[in-house]
């Protein structure tokens, strides 16, 4: 009987070692499983964000149109541009802005009244932002 207990404990031991390895090993692969997909979903995003660039392509003071080109490789929703005139957010009155695919232009109408001379305008996407004075 003296025998058996020391190859006992020693099997018993080798079973709470590997299950505890094992459990490490699950522990850490569903860690890194999150992190991996996070990570991955955050990179898509600011990707899909980076292919939505626009420039400006004129600024038309009489009739207070300016006309905005998508130079991205996405295309850009209407909600996701913003009109600026002097720092404060503007609103888009008649012609507003549309979807816009790459290589194409959308045109806002705003406010004559806000094209003073040396007005400064900004528009906004999720990839960049582009101004022009009036």
């Amino acid at each position: 009987m003296k025998g058996i207990t020391p190859v006992i404990a020693v099997i018993l031991l080798l079973l709470i070692t590997l299950s505890m390895t094992g459990f490490a090993f699950i522990f850490f692969t569903r860690i890194a499983s999150t992190a991996t997909n996070a990570t991955e979903s955050q990179l898509r995003t600011d990707l899909d964000r980076q292919a939505k660039k626009i420039v400006i392509d004129n600024v038309d003071a009489t009739n207070a149109i300016v006309y905005v080109r998508n130079t991205g490789t996405q295309m850009i929703r209407a909600t996701e541009l913003a009109i600026y005139i002097n720092g404060a957010k503007g609103t888009c009155t008649g012609t507003v802005f549309t979807d816009v695919s790459p290589g194409q232009t959308t045109s806002c109408d705003f406010s004559a009244g806000s094209c003073a001379s040396g007005a400064i305008i900004k528009i906004t996407a999720p990839g960049n932002f582009d101004e022009l004075d009036c």
